[in-house]
């Protein structure tokens, strides 16, 4: 329910709005306003969550590996007020969005209606800015619910289809590190090759349409993710399929990413502190809130800073074989507590068997990760991790005695 409080004064009348327990002054605002949008799944796929832990909401609050507290505070240090909201307790209409300058569309399952599609082109037309990304996690766990469910990307795409961006199904198919853009722009600080690096896993490409257009191409960057869609959506376009979309209507900007992991704070496959994620981030909420050309806002932005000292990282590996003997679930530990830069980066490979065993959904790159196991006989695998100069590498035997 929304509740209007109006305070009168001789010199002011304040005006807010109060959605649940966000509340938005109508006064000029001291700092631009980002409202972040999550949603609440369980893991089978049940909306709301109810007695269920909540899976994947990436709240801004939560300072966990699968938290997005780093995301706020990145944010924040370029001079945004940051605040969320479950999607059940907005209503995108122009009262809401005229308090704020960038909408962000992070774990959201709700679908949105027509009147609130027309609301946000008004408001993105006269200067808004929206940013949205898409995965199979905002449908529940894809061992559950299969990672080719709709939930998450129908909800974006509501919202984001009249833009020229329609989420593509999560492909499930690796990790990817985009290096290379079409043109120099303020997201990659006007150097097209490699001038702010961010990354994926599992990822929902961005099929783009005009008024969108494509900044960067779907691409694997070395990091051996395949560039192919889910089955369900066929056959990949290159000249369309990117990682990411931008679009200007009107006075607006929108911004469509195709991944949320490079966002949270150390999740598996990739995190805020990886690669440029986190100028990368600071970037498209800049240029979405049109604040690009703002005087001095590049030293603010967190670019690439000298490395501290860097020590060898502490790895400990274990494995847990399925009692049928069909999969074996690998696992790093990585302590990593030295002041540089660096984030250490993993690698698992087989390296004996009596057949090929195939990673789940094609992803060896993160610190825990299922493998299926196609006949028995003795299994060999061997983490690999890379922190700047050192390179450590655990192996780990593996068993599996006759079906």
């Amino acid at each position: 329910m929304k509740h209007l409080f109006v305070i009168a004064t001789r010199f002011v009348l304040l005006v807010s709005i109060c959605v649940g327990s966000l509340c938005l002054s109508a006064l000029a605002k001291d700092k631009p306003v980002v409202l972040y949008v999550y949603g609440d799944v369980a893991a089978d796929g049940t909306v709301p969550s109810g007695d269920a832990e909540p899976f994947h909401q990436m709240r801004l609050d939560d300072k966990g590996h699968l938290g997005m507290s780093q995301f706020k505070a990145a944010l924040e240090a370029v001079g945004f007020d940051v605040q969320q909201i479950y999607d059940v307790d907005v209503t995108l209409d122009q009262p809401t969005l005229e308090k704020i300058d960038v909408l962000i569309l992070g774990s959201n399952q709700r679908r949105f209606s027509d009147a609130e599609e027309k609301a946000l082109l008004d408001w993105i037309t006269a200067g808004g800015g929206l940013i949205a990304w898409s995965d199979s996690a905002f449908g529940g766990h894809f061992r559950e619910v299969g990672v080719d469910n709709e939930l998450g990307r129908l909800s974006n795409n509501d919202l984001t289809e009249p833009y020229g961006m329609y989420f593509m199904t999560d492909n499930g198919a690796g990790n990817y590190l985009v290096t290379q853009y079409e043109d120099d722009h303020f997201i990659n600080n006007f150097q097209k090759d490699g001038g702010v690096d961010f990354r994926g896993e599992g990822v929902s490409v961005v099929r783009v349409s005009p008024p969108a257009r494509m900044l960067a191409r779907f691409q694997e960057g070395g990091l051996g993710g395949g560039l192919r869609l889910s089955k369900v959506d066929g056959k990949m376009d290159p000249d369309r399929d990117a990682a990411l979309a931008i679009a200007e209507v009107g006075k607006g900007r929108v911004v469509g990413v195709f991944d949320r992991n490079l966002f949270w704070n150390a999740g598996p496959g990739t995190r805020l502190s990886h690669s440029d994620n986190r100028e990368f981030a600071q970037r498209i909420t800049l240029w979405a809130a049109g604040l690009d050309n703002t005087p001095g806002i590049t030293k603010k932005i967190a670019s690439r800073q000298e490395a501290g000292r860097n020590t060898p990282p502490s790895v400990q590996v274990s494995y847990d074989l399925a009692k049928d003997g069909k999969y074996v679930d690998l696992s790093a530990v990585i302590d990593d507590n030295d002041d540089d830069t660096q984030s250490p980066e993993i690698t698992w490979k087989q390296v004996k068997g009596p057949k090929t065993a195939e990673f789940e959904n094609n992803n060896p790159n993160v610190a825990s990760v299922r493998v299926l196991l196609k006949e028995p006989g003795e299994y060999a695998f061997v983490a690999e991790v890379k922190d700047g100069e050192f390179f450590i590498r655990k192996w780990v035997g593996v068993k599996v005695p006759s079906r």
